[in-house]
C-alpha cells in the first residue's frame, strides 16, 4: 500500500514509527529540534510546502494519506489542497479513491486558543478556522490517542458530519530490559527534553533543592536541550549528585531511561499550549520509569490508576516535592511499571486500524 503521511512538524519519533510494511513517504513543511538525521536515512522524509505537496498529490499515485491533526488551522489548506488532487488523480487513471486518516491528541480547547492569539494571529486563524471543519468532513478515519483528545474534538465538531473513530490510548509497549534494568531502581530522577518553564523544568530544579536534602541517595539527571542550558550546567558543575548531558544521540537517551527510577516532565498550562501527551513519559513508560507529571497530560487519568504520581498543575509549587520524595522511595519495579502497560504499541495499533481499508 502506497502512504503519504502530511505533517507541519517532523520529529525522531515520527520517524521511528514510520510503518516498514507499507511505501510510506512522509512530507514535511519543517523539523522539530529533536530530527535525528541517522533515524531519517533509513525512511523517506521529503521537505515540502504547499506547492511541493500539491505537485506531489498529481503525479504520485497513493492508496492512503494521513494528515495533520484536523484542528490545526494553519494545516487545513495544504491538507486540503492535497486531498482533492490525489483524488482527481486517481479519479482520472480510475484508480480506487485515496482513503483519507488521521491520528489526533490536540486537546487545547479552540476557545481557549482564540481568546489567547494576539490579534494579527487571530485574524489569520479566523480565516483557515472554517477550513478545519470541511478537512473533518473529508475524513474517513480518526484514532483519538487520548480521551481528552475525543472530548476536544467531540466538543468541536459535534454537529458536523464525519469519520469513523476510535479511542486507542497512546501508551507505549514494553522495551526488552535487563535482569538488572528490570528490578527495583536506584533513586535517580531524570528530567528528559526542552529545559522550558512549560515543561516545568524550573519546577524540577526548585523541587530538587529540597529533594536533595530529604534523600541523601537521590539523583538528579539532566538530559535535553533548550533555555535551561545555563542552569543545569551551573548545578551539574555544582552540584555532584547532578548530572546534564546537553542534546546527546538517541542511544544515550534510552540508556538513561535504561536506568532511572523516576522520569519527571510536570508539564505547565501556558495560554497557547497544553501538554498533549508528553515523549517524555511515553518513553519512560516504555522503559520502565515510574512517572512524576501534572494533570495535564492528557493520559493523566491512567498514570493515576496505575500508580504513578500525578500533581494538579495549579499545585505544583507544594507537591512536587512530595510526589517525587515517594516516587524515589517507592519498592515498585521497572517490570511492575511494565507489566501495566498494553501488549502492543497503541500509536501502532491506531495505525493499523486506521490503515486497515478492509475492515
Amino acid at each position: 500500500m502506497r502512504v503519504i503521511q502530511l505533517y507541519e512538524v517532523v520529529r525522531t519519533a515520527h520517524l521511528e514509527r514510520v510503518d516498514r510494511e507499507h511505501d510510506v513517504t512522509v512530507l514535511f513543511r519543517e523539523k522539530r529540534y529533536d530530527f535525528d538525521k541517522s533515524i531519517a536515512s533509513r525512511v523517506r522524509p521529503v521537505r515540502a510546502g504547499l506547492a511541493a505537496s500539491a505537485w506531489h498529490a498529481l503525479t504520485h499515485q497513493v492508496d492512503l494519506i494521513e494528515i495533520n491533526e484536523p484542528l490545526v488551522a494553519r494545516a487545513a489548506a495544504r491538507s486540503l489542497i492535497f486531498v482533492a488532487l490525489a483524488r482527481v488523480r486517481a479519479f482520472l487513471a480510475r484508480s480506487p479513491r485515496p482513503q483519507v486518516v488521521a491520528y489526533a491528541i490536540a486537546n487545547l480547547p479552540v476557545s481557549s486558543l482564540r481568546r489567547a492569539l494576539p490579534w494579527k494571529a487571530r485574524v489569520k486563524f479566523e480565516l483557515f478556522k472554517p477550513l478545519t471543519r470541511v478537512v473533518w468532513r473529508s475524513l474517513d478515519r480518526v484514532a483519538f490517542g487520548t480521551r481528552d483528545a475525543e472530548e476536544t474534538y467531540r466538543a468541536e465538531f459535534s454537529a458536523a458530519a464525519g469519520p469513523r473513530t476510535a479511542l486507542i490510548e497512546a501508551l507505549p509497549a514494553a522495551a526488552t530490559l535487563t535482569e538488572e534494568e528490570s528490578g527495583v531502581r536506584k533513586p535517580v530522577l531524570l528530567f528528559l527534553g526542552d529545559l522550558s518553564p512549560r515543561k516545568g523544568f524550573p519546577d524540577v530544579l526548585a523541587a530538587w533543592a529540597d529533594l536533595r536534602e530529604r534523600n541523601s541517595e537521590a539523583r538528579l539527571v539532566i538530559v535535553g536541550r533548550g533555555a535551561g542550558v545555563s542552569e543545569a550546567t551551573t548545578l551539574a558543575d555544582r552540584d555532584p549528585r547532578v548530572e546534564f548531558v546537553h542534546s546527546p544521540a538517541r542511544d544515550v537517551i534510552l540508556d538513561h531511561l535504561r536506568r532511572a527510577k523516576v522520569a519527571v516532565l510536570p508539564s505547565r498550562r501556558r495560554p497557547l499550549w497544553k501538554e498533549q501527551i508528553g515523549l517524555p513519559i511515553v518513553e519512560g513508560l516504555q522503559y520502565g520509569c515510574l512517572i512524576a507529571t501534572t494533570d495535564e497530560t492528557g493520559i493523566a487519568g491512567w498514570l493515576r490508576d496505575a500508580g504513578h504520581f500525578v500533581v494538579r498543575e495549579d499545585s505544583v509549587e507544594s507537591e512536587l516535592t512530595g510526589a517525587l520524595e515517594r516516587a524515589l522511595a517507592s519498592m515498585t519495579s521497572a517490570s511492575d511499571v511494565q507489566s501495566a502497560l498494553p501488549g502492543r504499541d497503541g500509536r501502532a495499533a491506531a495505525r493499523d486500524w486506521l490503515y486497515d481499508l478492509e475492515a
